[in-house]
């Protein structure tokens, strides 16, 4: 990959084309089924690894090589095995975050016939540090979608947790692109679709919200 800067309106195309092809409609995101839709795509949970290889947790992670999650590339084949951890208690928004880093990887094109592994070590610091932005910018918006936070109206990062189904410190995150998002949002005709998609679930939050200020109110 010779790209030398993030590449925003691809990222944004290749998410609202999963939303779109999907059908996804209501939030939090199913990313296991997002990812099952892949006939390329598996993925394997470090102890199913670790028992199908007859290894120690401390031999696990010294081969996959990351305490979150990575990712197999066979070229021959094109498929792809992701990995996750579930060896060390995390969370499932953790979980959640790291599988749909992972498929960013896959989706944003970042492997190739020399590179089946991100951290294999020809990548230079600068190029690691772009696959990493690419990934983690489609994660944010595959898991918490600018415009339909926006229909939601959320005013705070507990918002974005809350309907989003993502950890604190990511909702913290995502709020502040949220907040930079809403200083220029112009609407595309995919981001329109995805809005008439998500239509019944934004109208059953809101009756959900008007219920509970009708509650608040009532005493």
């Amino acid at each position: 990959m010779s790209t030398s800067t993030i590449r925003y309106k691809r990222i944004k195309q290749i998410v609202n084309d999963i939303y779109i092809k999907l059908n996804i409609s209501k939030f939090p995101i199913n990313v296991f089924e997002i990812i099952g839709s892949f006939d390329n795509i598996k993925i394997v949970s470090y102890h199913r690894f670790m028992l199908d290889h007859n290894l120690t947790k401390e031999e696990t992670f010294e081969i996959l090589t990351s305490d979150e999650g990575c990712t197999d590339y066979f070229k021959p084949s094109n498929k792809y095995i992701i990995y996750y951890n579930d060896l060390d208690f995390k969370s499932d928004e953790r979980i959640r975050w790291t599988l749909t880093h992972e498929l960013g990887h896959i989706l944003c094109s970042h492997y190739s016939s020399d590179n089946t592994k991100i951290f294999d070590d020809y990548l230079s610091e600068s190029e690691y540090k772009i696959m990493e932005a690419e990934a983690n910018y489609f994660t944010g918006l595959l898991l918490s979608n600018p415009v339909i936070l926006h229909k939601l109206n959320i005013r705070s990062s507990h918002d974005i947790e809350t309907y989003c189904s993502i950890s604190s410190e990511a909702a913290r995150y995502r709020y502040k692109f949220y907040k930079k998002w809403c200083e220029n949002n112009i609407l595309t005709s995919s981001d329109r679709f995805i809005i008439r998609n998500f239509e019944s679930y934004l109208n059953s939050q809101r009756l959900e919200y008007l219920e509970f200020i009708s509650f608040i109110n009532s005493f």
